[in-house]
């Protein structure tokens, strides 16, 4: 697997092979494995590309970059320098039910759905709470729908542009980074389909999203206005400066969601 900061969207999960004498150190930055090599250029290695990972040798490991690959179900091996296998680090989500069964699953099941639904609303009162911090507000609510009228005004005051021109230019991009998220996670093409009319995923990782912008921008992350580029440009980059960040918290979600629905499965 050759390093690789992007990618197409429909890019393959490959396995990712270390070996102690190409690689001494891995580290995590942002959502990428950050592999130090002897005498070359550090290599990054996106999460939601490798498939697996293989290691030869005693390359050290930081702590964060090993739970990182568990929390993204990524299983890792450990080799001796003659191959013979030491042991695994496998996480809950490695062997076990993809998330997309679980999902069609949950769409075919009162309990599923209503499963679903606490899910959706549960991020929701999240994301309240933490805008309430970021904002050092009481808000007049619990769900996103309440406070978006209070909030309005708070990224309005930090925009360059109007908040809806914000938010309709948010939208491209947020759907085509749901697409790769949701892929990484082993979604078929059709994901974009909704499964019931309650149960429409990647409408609601794009909901997340787009609230979690609002939550920067109140933060004090401000769009920088590129008066030479147009407010598109000015918009999708600050969408691909903070990725890393968005990435992040839809992995949280997706994360929960699994777990959620899997403790319905084992039921």
């Amino acid at each position: 697997m050759g390093s690789n900061r992007g990618g197409g969207v429909n890019a393959a999960r490959k396995p990712l092979y270390l070996d102690v004498a190409q690689a001494n150190e891995v580290e995590l930055e942002a959502v990428a494995l950050r592999v130090k090599a002897h005498e070359r250029a550090d290599s990054f290695y996106p999460l939601r590309r490798i498939s697996r990972v293989v290691v030869t040798g005693k390359v050290e490991w930081q702590t964060a970059a090993l739970l990182a690959c568990l929390e993204y179900g990524i299983p890792v091996a450990f080799r001796g320098r003659d191959g013979v296998l030491v042991g695994h680090c496998l996480s809950d989500r490695s062997s076990q039910t993809s998330l997309e069964t679980l999902l069609h699953a949950a769409a075919d099941s009162p309990e599923g759905d209503r499963l679903y639904h606490n899910w959706r609303v549960h991020e929701e009162m999240r994301w309240v709470k933490r805008m309430e911090r970021a904002c050092q507000l009481t808000l007049q609510g619990s769900v996103a729908h309440s406070v978006l009228p209070q909030v309005e005004p708070l990224v309005q005051a930090r925009l360059p542009c109007r908040f809806g021109q914000f938010a309709g230019q948010l939208q491209a991009p947020i759907a085509s980074h749901v697409v790769e998220v949701l892929a990484a996670y082993g979604f078929s093409d059709n994901i974009q389909l909704p499964l019931t009319r309650r149960v429409h995923l990647s409408r609601e990782m794009e909901k997340l999203l787009l609230l979690e912008a609002y939550w920067l921008v109140v933060r004090g992350e401000v769009p920088h206005l590129f008066a030479d580029r147009g407010l598109r440009y000015s918009v999708v980059h600050f969408y691909e400066s903070h990725q890393g960040h968005f990435e992040e918290r839809a992995r949280i979600a997706l994360n929960r969601l699994w777990r959620t629905l899997k403790h319905e499965e084992a039921d």
